[in-house]
C-alpha cells in the first residue's frame, strides 16, 4: 500500500505529461526539439521515439533519436530507459512521434494476443480480435498503451505524445441523432484518443488560421488566402478541442505560434500556469542584500518618529538667541515645517553628521535659524 501524501505542484515542465496534435508540418516535433534544448542545453536529455513508419526528425538537428518498429522494441526501450537512467543516460522527456503510428504498433500486438489465447479463432485484424465489437481497440488502448505510458512516467519521465488532426463530428450524451457539431480532434478513433487524453496532463491542439478573400472569377466565386497565423491551443472551444489539469486561468487559450524557436516562449507558458495552478503561490523572494547594502533609515524621520513619547517643549526666557533645549525645538520645528526644499537642506546637514543628535552646537544653530 502507498501511504497518501499531500501533492504539491512542482512548476517544471519535465513534471508534466503532454498530447500535441496538429496538422501536418506544423512544428511538433521541432517545438519538442527546441523544448529540450531551451531547457538543459543538452539535446541528450530528451528523447525522440519514431514509431513504425514514422520517421519525422531526418531534418532536425541536434535531436536525441531512436526507432521503434514492433511492440518488443517498445518493450526494450522501456526497460532500458528505466533500468539505465543516470547510468547509460540522463534522459528526463521523451516524445514518442506519432501516437497515431504507435497505435498500429500495439493492434498488431494485440492480434498476436488474441490469437494465442483464441487458437480456433485467428483473427486477422484488429477490430476482429478478442471477439470484436471495438475489443481488440479497447484493448490496445487500455490493456497496451495506457500501461506503457503510465509505467514511464511513474519512473520520473516527461512523456510526450504527438499525433495528427482532423475534424470529427462531436454527438453530446442525451442529444437527438441528429445533433452534433465539429471539432478539430485527434485522428485516431476513439478508443485511443481516450487513452492519450485520460492519462495525459495536457492536450494541446496546433491550428493554422486563414484569413479568405472572396472574389470573383467569371461566374463562381473563389476563396483566397490573404493571411495565416498559427495557434497552439491550450483551452477547448467548440472548434478545438484541447485542454488540460492547469488552474482556471492559469494558461491562456493559445499562444501565437510565430517564431522559429518556440522552446523558450512554450516552456514559459507551461511552467507559469503550473505555477499559477497552485493553491498558494510561492511568495517573491526576499532581498539578498547585505545589511550593509540595506537603505539606511533616513536619519532625521528616525528622530522625528521620536517626537511622539518626548514632552511637550516648554519655551523659557533666557538672554541667548538660542533656547536651552535645541535639539528637541528643532525636531518639533521641522515636523511642522511645511517647505519640502527647506526640509530637504536641514537634511543635507544632518546625513553630513549622522542623525541630529550627532550634530555639534554650531550645526544645530544653523538648522535653527534656518526653520526659524
Amino acid at each position: 500500500m502507498q501511504k497518501p501524501q499531500i501533492n504539491v505542484i512542482k512548476p517544471d515542465i519535465k513534471n508534466l505529461s503532454i498530447y500535441l496534435r496538429s496538422t501536418k508540418k506544423f512544428g511538433k516535433t521541432t517545438l519538442f526539439r527546441d523544448v529540450i534544448l531551451a531547457k538543459y542545453g543538452d539535446a541528450s536529455r530528451g528523447l525522440l521515439v519514431g514509431c513504425g513508419n514514422e520517421v519525422g526528425y531526418k531534418m532536425l538537428d541536434n535531436l536525441n533519436v531512436t526507432q521503434v518498429k514492433t511492440y518488443k522494441d517498445m518493450i526494450e526501450l522501456s526497460d532500458w530507459l528505466i533500468k539505465e537512467k543516470g547510468k547509460e543516460h540522463n534522459i528526463e522527456i521523451i516524445a514518442f512521434d506519432t501516437g497515431d503510428e504507435l497505435t498500429l504498433i500495439t493492434d498488431t500486438e494485440t492480434i498476436r494476443q488474441s490469437n494465442i489465447e483464441n487458437p480456433n479463432k485467428k483473427c486477422k485484424s484488429v477490430k476482429a480480435a478478442f471477439g470484436g465489437y471495438t475489443a481488440g481497440e479497447k484493448y490496445s488502448a487500455n490493456d497496451l498503451v495506457k500501461p506503457y505510458m503510465t509505467k514511464l512516467q511513474e519512473a520520473g519521465f516527461g512523456v510526450w505524445a504527438i499525433a495528427h488532426t482532423k475534424f470529427k463530428t462531436i454527438k453530446e450524451k442525451g442529444g437527438l441523432e441528429e445533433d452534433g457539431y465539429m471539432q478539430l480532434s485527434s485522428n485516431m478513433s476513439a478508443d485511443y484518443e481516450a487513452a492519450f487524453g485520460d492519462i495525459f496532463d495536457v492536450v494541446l491542439t496546433g491550428v493554422i488560421d486563414r484569413d479568405l478573400e472572396e472574389k470573383k472569377v467569371g461566374d463562381k466565386t473563389k476563396k483566397y488566402t490573404t493571411d495565416t497565423v498559427r495557434k497552439l491551443y491550450f483551452r477547448g472551444t467548440t472548434l478545438i478541442d484541447a485542454g488540460g489539469r492547469f488552474a482556471d486561468g492559469a494558461v491562456p487559450e493559445y499562444m501565437i505560434f510565430d517564431k522559429p524557436d518556440m522552446g523558450s516562449e512554450f516552456i514559459k507558458v507551461v511552467e507559469e500556469g503550473m505555477e499559477k495552478s497552485k493553491t498558494t503561490f510561492d511568495k517573491p523572494k526576499t532581498s539578498t542584500k547585505s545589511k550593509k547594502e540595506e537603505k539606511k533609515p533616513d536619519p532625521l524621520e528616525e528622530s522625528a518618529d521620536d517626537i511622539d513619547t518626548t514632552p511637550p517643549f516648554e519655551e523659557e526666557t533666557n538672554t541667548s538667541d538660542y533656547p536651552d533645549n535645541l535639539e528637541e525645538t528643532i525636531r518639533v520645528m521641522f515636523k511642522e515645517c511645511k517647505d519640502k526644499d527647506l526640509k530637504a537642506e536641514v537634511k543635507t546637514i544632518i546625513n553630513s553628521f549622522g542623525k541630529l543628535n550627532d550634530c555639534d552646537d554650531s550645526a544645530l544653530k544653523e538648522i535653527y535659524d534656518k526653520l526659524k
